[in-house]
């Protein structure tokens, strides 16, 4: 089945979604998913999610009797739809000012990544946590860093739709440097020839976390209070450990522990 045809089979279950089934328990939660690969956290596959983050929230979701379907589409889509409550949540996403008006985030983290700023190979700039107005930061479509420049300052932003063109302005010196994850766009480093022109920034690696979030329908208020409680008790056990050695993805407890003291 190609990935045209499985979206418009998903579309078409989405429909019977908003036509009368509620999200009660035993029955499906839609979530939105960026549809471009994140590695580190997911990819699609022959139409199908896979990879740790995607096989967390599966997992903890069965286990309080609810599966999930993931909604393959454009970001820009996904957060449209979470406003018009179209979809019952969204996976990782991180917290933001904005976005908590529309969403009720699951206060457990799903996943952990770390923010790099990427320079030309030799460039002097450095991050020093604070940003101004003669930074030239490059950020791709879509990246929300609003509560970040409110505590940190403004820089000169310039949005970029694929990691060849940001490369490229790095590179041509139009940008001082560019904001992204460290996972993807180590990636995006590889697959696109940069390596050796392009290299993080230090200090590189700068931690945050990243949720699921329900709609604010129905109940899916108490809904995210309800994972928030199941994703704490899934860390400590086995499954957990095996998803991490399946995948070679980032243990998120010692993070956990390191902002809360200990994972509750």
């Amino acid at each position: 089945m190609n990935f045209l045809l499985v979206r418009i089979v998903y579309c078409v279950f989405f429909v019977v979604l908003l036509t009368g089934i509620s999200a009660n328990a035993g029955q499906p939660l839609a979530f939105g998913v960026d549809d471009r690969d994140w590695a580190g956290h997911y990819q699609w596959a022959n139409g199908a999610l896979v990879g740790i983050d995607a096989d967390v929230l599966r997992t903890v979701a069965n286990k309080l009797g609810y599966s999930i379907v993931f909604m393959p589409l454009p970001w820009p889509r996904v957060m449209l739809m979470a406003k018009e409550k179209s979809i019952d949540g969204v996976l990782d996403l991180a917290p933001t000012v904005q976005r908590k008006e529309f969403l009720s985030y699951v206060s457990t983290p799903i996943s952990m990544e770390s923010t790099v700023f990427w320079v030309k190979r030799g460039s002097s700039y450095h991050y020093s946590g604070a940003f101004d107005s003669s930074m030239r930061i490059g950020l791709m479509h879509g990246s929300d860093w609003s509560d970040r420049f409110a505590r940190e300052g403004m820089p000169t932003v310039e949005v970029f739709y694929s990691y060849q063109a940001v490369f490229n302005s790095l590179i041509a010196g139009r940008i001082d440097a560019f904001g992204g994850y460290l996972a993807p766009t180590q990636d995006q480093v590889r697959r696109l020839g940069f390596v050796g022109k392009v290299e993080p920034s230090e200090p590189m690696l700068h931690g945050l976390s990243y949720s699921i979030a329900f709609t604010q329908k129905g109940e899916h208020i108490r809904l995210a209070k309800t994972f928030s409680d199941a994703l704490k008790v899934f860390y400590k056990s086995a499954e957990y450990d095996r998803l991490l050695e399946q995948y070679g993805g980032v243990d998120i407890r010692p993070w956990l522990k390191s902002k809360e003291g200990r994972v509750r």
